[in-house]
């Protein structure tokens, strides 16, 4: 090939080079240009060797770069399936985690029920408990002017007897306070047990019992609150016997003893309408 042919051949393969690449990109580029060469090679602007040799240049080009794409390609699409992979292990993670949450808030609402029914059986038990102690523990009364502890059960009988007599059940009343003064003989009841005692014995017109019984409370405590009625009562017990004379002896010892009191009151009137024989 003459040398003043050279510049002119490789301007236009340049220019036709830029062309193509501006148009349709690398790899189509390289493929024109084979096209191009054996054109060119076909006009006999190359000899067959350099023809052939450029041929074999841009074949192995384009091998190359499809080589790469491809490699680039495959390497994209395994980024994909990785990406793909991790997305699905995200997914089972966050599947994983809602239904531990799940579980727990599950777990939460049965041991806070059993935090409540377990508080509630100690408040019931606590409350039994205060219940039974309360039952146990003496308690301070005031009963007719005197303040004094008693035991529940104690308190329980006397109340029952008091109760039965309210009822005119003389005779449940006379057993529930005669086992008062006996189960508990230094009960603070005492005075009060032996006036109502005597007064359900004169009720079943035992007098002579009753008389007992309200001697025993003036001798036990004569400055006690129901002294001066339990007095009035033993008069009215003698008279019912016939005991005038008595009856009326009893009477005066009542208004001279407790002369402000409400039963001399009534001693006073009942001693005009008592014969003295």
């Amino acid at each position: 090939m003459p040398a003043s042919s050279l510049p002119t051949l490789r301007h236009a393969r340049g220019a036709a080079q830029r062309f193509v690449k501006l148009l349709i990109g690398p790899s189509f580029m390289l493929a024109i240009g084979l096209m191009a060469f054996s054109s060119i090679a076909r006009a006999g602007l190359f000899s067959d060797d350099e023809a052939r040799q450029a041929i074999l240049d841009l074949r192995q080009r384009v091998d190359k770069l499809e080589e790469g794409q491809k490699g680039k390609v495959s390497d994209l699409n395994e980024r994909v399936d990785q990406l793909r992979r991790s997305v699905l292990e995200l997914n089972s993670q966050i599947e994983q985690l809602r239904a531990d949450l799940a579980k727990q808030r599950g777990q939460d609402e049965l041991l806070a029920r059993d935090v409540a029914e377990l508080q509630r059986k100690q408040k019931d038990l606590m409350q039994g408990v205060d219940e039974r102690v309360s039952k146990l523990e003496p308690q301070t009364i005031t009963l007719d002017g005197k303040t004094f502890q008693v035991d529940p059960e104690e308190k329980r009988a006397y109340d029952e007897a008091i109760s039965r007599l309210k009822q005119v059940d003389f005779d449940g009343a006379i057993t529930g306070l005669s086992g008062v003064l006996k189960r508990f003989p230094g009960t603070g009841y005492r005075e009060s047990a032996l006036f109502w005692l005597g007064n359900a014995q004169y009720g079943k017109r035992d007098y002579k019992e009753a008389i007992a019984n309200f001697r025993a409370l003036l001798t036990s405590a004569p400055d006690h609150a129901r002294a001066p009625e339990a007095l009035l009562a033993v008069a009215n017990c003698q008279i019912e016997l016939k005991e005038t004379k008595t009856a009326r002896k009893t009477l005066e010892e009542l208004i001279k003893t407790y002369p402000k009191s409400e039963a001399a009151g009534a001693a006073r009137q009942r001693l005009n309408a008592v014969p003295k024989s």
